[in-house]
């Protein structure tokens, strides 16, 4: 914070970029130029903030959210500002800080007008203005709405051009020399070769084929590949409110309409499968953290041999835990791409399947002589109750400030909104759990400790005796019943043979 010499003002400079692209708006680089020429020919001290991402919603701008709790210190003078819509043009926001101003006996400078809002006159002006501005926006975005849909007639394409196109100076797609062969031969594998979307994610791989990132496929790429209406020549948009658009023969196509229909049938038909048979579902799903990094441990299927895997059998596939950097999802990985990799190695699922198997045998003894201790009058457990409930209220803790961070990223643009909604559901989910967890804790007796030690001996019982392979995903949920997490650690890798591997079972 600079001090203020005496006699000079302290303001608060906001500037932001425009999310309407009209000929009025000013960069910030523009808006900041002429801000400080302001303050500084009239006597002013000032702070910056400035909003580099683009939102309306006020709880979407982090650095307004910042000069409004530095404003209630009561050390600034008012808020300098190009012009009034720079805070925002909607009219029940302005109200709100109109009377937050008032409030806090500020004044609103902008570079054509001054405001009082202790003055009633300066508040009906500013309310007019504000009403002025609000009517620009809605008539701003009609007119661009009606740009873009002309444009989207024409085949312009809006948005990043779809792997295996490029896009000329007009917004058109254009065929792009290499990429678009990799989609022909994505189409040709899929619907004429009889492969899935997994096996061509490891053919393409097995060829050194990657996406535009320099990355290999994922089942999921491949899968917006394969239903991408723009690789038949069409250009496919639905607006809000307006009707379906559809614009035939807008650019190259690379696929024929009858290998694009081809495709999507047969994706409909393999989409009707089994849930227990469908990707994803493990007995040891979300069990399995990194001691070392906490990245909670995925699975692959890989192939048990150099044969299997050329020939693409199936039967020689066997489920794999994946190291702590394959675990990883794509933006995390971006994000570590400088940092030193966790060095906890993959192994063979059914290793570590057997190894807790084989802790959850000997936690049932464990538990009949706790339950005989407090049956015995043993009052020890309230103790390691209130540590528990202390370690799931710091668990909780923890992921609030996750999801705060998640929130943040989302309103300065690190994420996207699909990934930052996944990610807040995940939170959230695991919140609820937590939660339900310390609910079971209130009021611990002597009585429901046992009832509690009980049900756990019966779901251990119950996990012992049944078949793995075919209810994977009652068993998953059997584990998480009886099972917090499961720390795995393996410092060597299988070259040369098996080696040794450590977990820890933390149980609830």
């Amino acid at each position: 914070m600079k001090s203020v010499k005496a006699g000079k003002k302290l303001v608060a400079i906001y500037v932001r970029k425009s999310r309407l692209k009209d000929t009025d708006a000013l960069e910030i680089d523009r808006q900041l130029e002429l801000l400080t020429d302001y303050a500084e020919s009239n006597n002013m001290e000032y702070e910056v903030f400035s909003e580099e991402g683009s939102s309306e919603d006020w709880d979407g701008r982090p650095e307004l959210q910042r000069m409004l709790m530095e404003l209630k210190r009561n050390i600034y003078d008012g808020v300098l500002v190009t012009d009034q819509d720079r805070l925002t043009r909607d009219r029940t926001d302005f109200e709100l800080f109109v009377r937050f101003m008032k409030n806090e006996g500020l004044q609103l400078f902008t570079l054509h007008k001054t405001y009082n809002f202790m003055n009633d006159d300066d508040i009906f002006t500013s309310g007019i203005q504000s009403e002025m501005d609000n009517h620009f926006m809605r008539m701003t975005k009609r007119k661009l709405r009606r740009g873009r849909i002309q444009a989207i007639k024409k085949g312009v394409y809006f948005g990043i051009a779809p792997y295996g196109y490029i896009k000329d100076d007009s917004k058109h797609l254009l065929a792009h020399p290499e990429e678009s062969k990799v989609v022909e031969t994505i189409y040709d594998m899929y619907v004429n070769q009889g492969y899935n979307q997994t096996e061509i994610v490891e053919q393409l791989r097995f060829r050194g084929i990657t996406n535009r990132a320099g990355q290999p496929f994922s089942v999921r790429g491949l899968s917006l590949i394969l239903t991408n209406v723009a690789y038949r020549g069409v250009v496919h948009y639905e607006l809000t409110g307006e009707d379906v658009i559809n614009v035939e023969e807008a650019h190259p196509a690379l696929i024929d309409a009858d290998t694009y229909n081809k495709a999507q049938k047969l994706k409909e038909k393999r989409r009707k499968v089994p849930q227990s048979s469908q990707r994803g579902v493990y007995t040891l799903s979300k069990l399995l953290e990194c001691p070392k990094c906490n990245q909670t441990l995925s699975f692959c299927m890989k192939y048990g041999n150099r044969k299997g895997r050329n020939k693409l059998d199936k039967e020689s596939r066997e489920l794999y835990v994946l190291n702590c950097h394959a675990s990883k999802g794509y933006k995390a990985k971006q994000e570590a791409k400088d940092k030193p990799r966790c060095k906890n190695n993959g192994i063979r699922a059914s290793r570590v399947q057997e190894g807790i198997f084989g802790e959850l045998r000997q936690h049932l003894s464990e538990l009949d002589t706790v339950i005989e201790a407090i049956v015995a009058g043993d009052k020890s457990f309230l103790s390691k109750v209130a540590q528990k409930q202390q370690e799931l209220t710091l668990q909780y803790n923890k992921l609030e400030a996750q999801k705060k961070r998640v929130q943040d990223g989302f309103k300065v643009g690190i994420f996207e909104q699909d990934e930052a909604t996944v990610e807040i559901k995940n939170i959230r989910e695991q919140q609820q759990s937590l939660t339900e967890m310390l609910e079971s804790l209130e009021g611990a007796d002597a009585k429901s400790e046992v009832e509690k030690h009980k049900k756990a001996k019966a779901k251990i019982e119950q996990l012992l005796s049944m078949d793995v392979e075919e209810n994977p995903t009652k068993v998953n949920k059997l584990f998480h019943d009886v099972i917090d997490k499961v720390y795995y650690w393996k410092e060597l890798n299988d070259v040369g043979g098996e080696k040794p591997f450590e977990i820890k079972v933390e149980y609830k």
